[in-house]
């Protein structure tokens, strides 16, 4: 028993001790009544969260200052639904069999003027039913039907899982600014399904993107076969590619993240990645996978058995959100960054409790920087009780519960019956 309980001792200490908080210097570089401030990848990969519980904004006396996250425009993109309209099959050889299955499709996109955001990207739908199919594209532009530009080319996938689930590519990336309207002209006709629906993903007009991007080539896979990538830190994940250099291949993958080395992996998205190549011209790849998870490490899952290509030619991108606090400059300067210790009332608060008046304020925002972050000692802890005395009563718990183990017994049997 004596040895339980020391276990038990060493484990309650284990538990408590805790990794040291890490904080950095905030230098104010344009007053202002209300300050903003980018987070580092430092930051990150001090941060216990991608939720930013255990941040903390102070003052020179180490009081806690509020602050609040800036509101991200990339987080809510518009969508308009867009009409499909048939164009007319493609003429083909007199010996060769002939169809009537369209060339490709015409999408009206409407006066530029008139735009509420800007197209980026267009989803394409099909019946549940369809069949699996891989169609390659070219993508032209016109703003009169008269005289198409060329925008690119790329492939448009639906395939079925080992289960039977679909597993589709159904993105066509707009580059550029698009004029009124698309056309999307297959390849080969006889090889696509034709899609029932098409919906216009759109960006607020004027709004930068707040993300970067950060590349890895893959390395070796681990036991399951997956590709683990580490984020250094809880990331807020917008999007990721899967890009290679090499020969034409198709690979579906699980995308699976998790909090921590220890934590289980959670399946967030399940895609299909491609490069198919076209010669002389630039090869085609897959479009951005969209994401807004929060994770410290990615892990890619193909299937097994999967042909898969050479692994030194593959590379994965992820854009991570840029947080961008904002705060009132309240309290005692110099200011600092602490990261990596929670407590209540750690963590960002709601921006209308920060800036009341936000659309009069968000246009003369001033900035500030973060410095270097250092480790820093963990407050110093209540004074423990010594292990003897823990011990002792420790024994002194187990006692009364075997006591009271007796006495259930005793009254569970009831009075004793007087011999006769």
């Amino acid at each position: 028993m004596r040895k339980s309980l020391l276990e038990l001792l060493v484990l309650l200490a284990a538990t408590s001790a805790t990794a040291s908080p890490h904080r950095a210097p905030v230098q104010i570089t344009q007053p202002a009544p209300f300050l903003t401030l980018d987070a580092t990848a430092e930051a990150w990969q001090h941060s216990l969260g991608s939720d930013l519980r255990d941040w903390q904004l102070l003052d020179a006396q180490g009081r806690r200052v509020p602050f609040a996250l800036l509101p991200d425009e990339l987080l809510t993109m518009p969508e308009r639904e867009l009409k499909l309209a048939a164009l007319p099959p493609a003429p083909v050889a007199a010996s060769a069999p002939r169809h009537r299955l369209p060339a490709g499709w015409l999408l009206d996109l409407g006066e530029p003027a008139q735009w509420p955001a800007e197209p980026r990207q267009l989803r394409l739908r099909w019946p549940t039913d369809a069949a699996a199919f891989q169609a390659g594209y070219r993508l032209e532009t016109s703003p009169d039907l008269q005289a198409w530009q060329v925008l690119g080319t790329g492939q448009l996938l639906g395939l079925r899982t080992t289960d039977g689930a679909p597993l589709a590519q159904p993105l066509v990336t707009l580059p550029g600014r698009p004029q009124r309207y698309l056309r999307l002209v297959w390849d080969d006709a006889t090889r696509a399904v034709q899609p029932e629906a098409a919906t216009l993903l759109a960006q607020p007009a004027g709004a930068a993107p707040q993300q970067l991007v950060r590349s890895s080539p893959l390395p070796a896979q681990d036991a399951d076969g997956g590709w683990v990538i580490p984020l250094g830190g809880p990331q807020p994940l917008l999007s990721l590619t899967l890009a290679g250099t090499q020969g034409t291949w198709i690979l579906p993958v699980q995308v699976q993240t998790r909090s921590s080395a220890k934590a289980p992996w959670q399946t967030v998205a399940r895609s299909v990645f491609y490069r198919v190549d076209r010669g002389d011209a630039p090869a085609d790849a897959a479009p951005a996978l969209p994401l807004n998870v929060g994770a410290s490490e990615l892990r890619l899952l193909p299937p097994r058995g999967t042909a898969l290509p050479p692994a030194d030619s593959l590379r994965l991108d992820w854009a991570v959100r840029v947080t961008r606090l904002v705060w009132a400059a309240q309290g005692e300067p110099p200011f600092s960054l602490q990261v990596g210790a929670a407590a209540p009332e750690t963590g960002p608060h709601s921006l209308a409790e920060v800036v009341p008046d936000w659309q009069r304020e968000q246009a003369r925002l001033g900035r500030a920087q973060l410095g270097a972050f250092t480790p820093q000692a963990m407050p110093a802890a209540e004074p423990a009780l010594p292990p003897r005395r823990l011990l002792l009563w420790a024994v002194l718990g187990v006692g009364v519960v075997l006591l009271a183990a007796v006495t259930w017994r005793l009254w569970r049997q009831g009075p004793t019956q007087p011999s006769t």
